[in-house]
């Protein structure tokens, strides 16, 4: 594959953008750079704070070729530790659990939840210095309640990084969302940037959730907020709310009535009052990846049948054409097209791509009328977010780009 189209496409400014090189979504060659330049490079979001709420609960996942696993300690911290034990390198924990110690299912040898090594049964007489074969940690953040964990030690602090995105985080009180929902994890036949596009865009809603997203969120009410290569902001307006009087009589706008928000390389989520969902991409090989979902919010309630059979249909939905598009792009004579505006926060994503890639920023803030909203407003809406009684009644619709 020509890294010089590739290199053209990711420079390219909004109005003039193209889809990028097929051979991008297949290439093992590109495959590996991506997975050097981009997942062992940078932050990679890996779950909520509020997911692992108590002492010994744990979130494991691969990241690059690192199998890591994230746990909260007895002191109330969370580390981002090796996953693989420091004798005969066995994968140790899988998925999400509570544990008051790491034990390798090979020969047993045990460690602390800070990664200490606390024993080795059967050694005999021979020493095992302990000092030496604790787990390696590697760099973990928090941003308003957000996981992330980078291989890189010379990464930009997270702050840094998600630096201008405070003010929409903080709008919504999102560290405040301690209520959480369970994690789904599942295989998808696609390289991982295509859910990554498919999530960030509302153009396909139409098309791909006619009877779903569409019917709360239309394709024609979404709207671009703000973004560059590094983050990215869309909203959009969402039908059967009934508490938007409340907000008129209070003053408030109801302009942005959701909002997704990208964090790549690998995290969306549709954010409203009081509930955020979420999804996380990472990539297994060069056309499959592994889709984690998951939600939580201000106050408990209880999801309706209606509402889960929606959820699953819209992941069933989205799940569907990355992977018809998978199959689409095995194409050697066909190639893709012009990006309309509805696409901008995909375009922005390409700039991230090459931005880690070429090592070039091409990208140039965009900022809407639409972000104005946020300016000054900070967490009102938070603040002001009905009741567990209120929010057990009013459940709110399956997410538009990604689904609980």
């Amino acid at each position: 594959m020509s890294l010089n189209d590739l290199h053209r496409i990711t420079a390219q400014q909004p109005g003039e953008a193209e889809a990028l090189p097929f051979e991008t979504y297949r290439d093992p060659e590109h495959f590996e750079i991506e997975r050097r330049q981009i997942f062992a490079a940078d932050w990679v979001f890996v779950c909520m704070e509020a997911d692992l709420p108590d002492p010994g609960d744990y979130h494991a996942l691969k990241i690059a070729d690192e199998h890591v696993v994230v746990v909260r300690g007895s002191d109330g911290e969370l580390r981002a530790l090796s996953n693989v034990c420091r004798h005969r390198g066995a994968v140790m924990l899988q998925g999400s659990g509570n544990t008051s110690k790491i034990v390798c299912p090979y020969h047993a040898w045990t460690y602390g939840q800070a990664g200490a090594l606390q024993g080795v049964p059967h050694r005999g007489e021979v020493a095992v210095d302990r000092a030496t074969h604790c787990l390696p940690r590697f760099r973990l953040g928090t941003f308003f309640g957000l996981v992330f964990v980078s291989l890189d030690d010379d990464a930009p602090a997270l702050d840094e990084r998600f630096r201008g995105l405070e003010k929409y985080f903080a709008r919504y009180g999102v560290e405040r969302f301690e209520h959480r929902y369970p994690i789904d994890v599942q295989p998808w036949q696609a390289n991982w940037k295509l859910p990554m596009e498919n999530f960030v865009e509302g153009y396909h809603f139409f098309a791909v959730h006619p009877r779903t997203v569409e019917t709360a969120a239309s394709t024609r009410d979404c709207f671009y907020v703000e973004g560059h290569a590094d983050w990215s902001i869309t909203g959009g307006s969402q039908l059967d709310d009934p508490d938007t009087w409340k907000d008129w009589i209070r003053g408030r706008s109801r302009e942005v009535h959701y909002l997704s928000i990208c964090l790549p390389p690998n995290f969306v989520c549709n954010l409203y009052d009081g509930y955020m969902n979420w999804a996380r991409v990472l990539p297994t090989g060069p056309t499959t990846c592994e889709i984690a979902t998951g939600s939580c919010s201000l106050h408990a309630f209880q999801a309706s049948q209606e509402y889960i059979a929606i959820a699953e249909q819209t992941t069933a939905e989205d799940r569907e054409i990355c992977e018809m598009v998978q199959q689409g792009i095995s194409s050697r004579r066909s190639k893709g097209g012009r990006l309309v505006e509805l696409e901008r926060a995909v375009v922005d994503f390409h700039q991230y791509l090459g931005k880690r890639l070429f090592g070039e920023d091409h990208s140039r803030r965009f900022r809407t009328e639409h972000a104005d909203h946020f300016d000054g407003t900070c967490s009102a809406a938070a603040s002001e977010s009905p009741g567990p009684a209120a929010a057990s009644s009013r459940v709110p619709r399956a997410g538009p780009t990604c689904s609980a």
